[in-house]
């Protein structure tokens, strides 16, 4: 059963858990390509709510990288 999801090729990390709320940092993986065939590298940060309905987790930052 899928909780969440983030269409994406990347690394991830998570905050701690005695760090409310959760977030999820994102980094573009090395050489790949995302769905529109991008080759742009970006860090995003997500908060995770698994109360909030859907699997989708909102982009609450999003920056742009030279580096993947």
């Amino acid at each position: 059963m899928k909780i969440k999801e983030i269409d994406r090729i990347a690394n991830v990390a998570w905050s701690p858990k005695e760090v409310g709320p959760i977030y999820l940092a994102v980094g573009t993986a090395a050489q790949q390509l995302d769905s529109s065939f991008s080759t742009n590298s970006a860090l995003e940060i997500y908060e995770f709510d698994v109360k909030q309905s859907g699997l989708d987790l909102p982009v609450k930052v999003s920056i742009p990288c030279e580096n993947r």
